[in-house]
């Protein structure tokens, strides 16, 4: 596995070390351990997303930018204590709608996971590799519809496929901050406090398996928008009981979305 390299320092007492060169973190040995150390990340009930910090910005006179990288560090918590991220998510962004995600370890850059996507390609499946080996694949539509204007359809849902289930990351359509948005729409300018209202509520993505089990809810605070999904604290809280495999799909889901946002032109984002 190839990955980026991390030089960015993240947050006030957090430090992001710079990984080894590339030729160093391919040896099987430090891949099987990496993600053994990723699994006992993320057996944690919750994961902190912490705000991220662009690099390799290619900017532009139109777009504000053409190219970047967004680095998220990824914590543990213990009560209302945040540790030192264990974790960074790499999320390259060589142009508009494309993407590469890496999960790499914080101390020593060993890359433990990787996918692609592209914004334009939903329903083709991308691979995912784990542990330096084939895992599965992940891909998104556009499934998901408002509760009260299913006309309108809301940010894609993504489905992610390990080697034994799959699971579905979607953002929750039946909350209060949607439902006061969709009030809001329907009431034009006389809606328009109902949209204030709401747009201030957290966002949240529910990530399910095939029976519709909740197996993971990721929440992102403050007011939606294109740099909401990284920049902002959120936190990946999953069920108790969740399998590895299940945890590790919900993170690559989770990650696939925030992707997405990511690699979309400044200005096409919507509420």
């Amino acid at each position: 596995l190839h990955c980026p390299k991390v030089t960015t320092t993240m947050q006030p007492g957090f430090s992001a070390q710079a990984p080894p060169a590339a030729q160093a973190m391919t040896s099987a040995p430090n891949v099987a351990a990496a993600a053994q150390f990723c699994d006992q990340v993320l057996s944690w009930p919750t994961v902190v997303f912490m705000p991220a910090r662009d690099s390799d910005v290619a900017k532009t006179m139109f777009t504000g930018w053409s190219a970047r990288t967004v680095t998220i560090p990824l914590a543990t918590r213990a009560g209302n204590q945040v540790n030192p991220p264990a974790l960074h998510a790499v999320i390259r962004v060589p142009k508009h709608d494309h993407f590469t995600i890496h999960v790499v370890t914080a101390h020593d850059g060993v890359c433990v996971a990787q996918a692609s996507g592209h914004r334009a390609a939903a329903g083709h499946g991308q691979p995912v590799a784990w542990g330096g080996a084939p895992y599965g694949h992940v891909h998104h539509d556009s499934s998901n519809r408002r509760a009260l204007l299913p006309c309108v359809s809301r940010d894609p849902v993504v489905v992610a496929t390990g080697p034994s289930e799959a699971l579905a990351n979607a953002e929750n359509m039946g909350n209060s901050r949607n439902l006061l948005l969709d009030v809001g729409y329907c009431l034009l300018c006389a809606g328009i406090p109902c949209c204030f209202v709401g747009s201030a509520q957290p966002t949240e993505f529910i990530v399910t398996n095939g029976a519709g089990q909740r197996i993971a809810t990721h929440e992102i605070r403050g007011m939606k928008s294109q740099d909401t999904y990284h920049t902002q604290t959120s936190e990946l809280r999953v069920e108790e009981g969740s399998t590895p495999e299940q945890r590790r799909l919900a993170l690559m889901a989770t990650l696939y979305h925030i992707a997405m946002t990511c690699s979309e032109k400044p200005g096409s984002s919507g509420p």
